[in-house]
């Protein structure tokens, strides 16, 4: 199993339902230094690793929202333009454990790199922000990319919640 390959940690927030990270080492939950955001996490192995910020939004009823790659995208970037991240750059999207994603890098002169991702089954929905102060370089773009718990969540290493 994937997992097994990773000394890991497990950190749940109440906040995020059953949603349970399994992150590799180094990172760490920062939470309680703000407990009116989302749930937090930096990496600590990493210099000026940048904040990683968690929620999730539960289907409860109506029309089923199921998304397909181009709406989550959209929604990634529409998120980065109204909180003004900055300018929109790489854009990806694909087929993951959850279901599908879509996820989009930001820059603006203050915080040379930010992402978003939004993440859904169809039904409900998980959305992450990771905001960097300084331009990370190609090594690090790629552990962001793959190693952070969203990343992880893209290859089966996230237990996902079964809603």
């Amino acid at each position: 199993m994937a997992i097994d390959r990773f000394n890991t940690s497990h950190f749940m927030d109440n906040r995020l339902k059953k949603l349970q990270i399994k992150f590799s080492d180094g990172w760490k939950d920062i939470s309680k230094e703000n407990p009116d955001s989302p749930p937090t996490f930096i990496n600590d192995e990493l210099d000026e690793s940048g904040v990683l910020q968690i929620s999730t939004a539960e289907y409860i009823s109506g029309q089923t929202p199921n998304p397909n790659f181009l709406d989550l995208i959209n929604l990634s970037k529409n998120v980065g333009l109204k909180n003004e991240f900055g300018i929109p750059g790489h854009e990806e999207s694909g087929n993951c454990e959850y279901g599908k994603y879509g996820f989009v890098e930001f820059s603006r002169p203050d915080f040379p790199y930010i992402a978003v991702w939004l993440l859904s089954d169809g039904k409900n929905f998980i959305f992450a922000t990771f905001i960097c102060a300084a331009q990370p370089d190609q090594n690090h773009l790629v552990k962001i990319r793959l190693a952070s718990p969203i990343g992880q969540a893209f290859r089966g290493r996230c237990q996902m919640p079964a809603w």
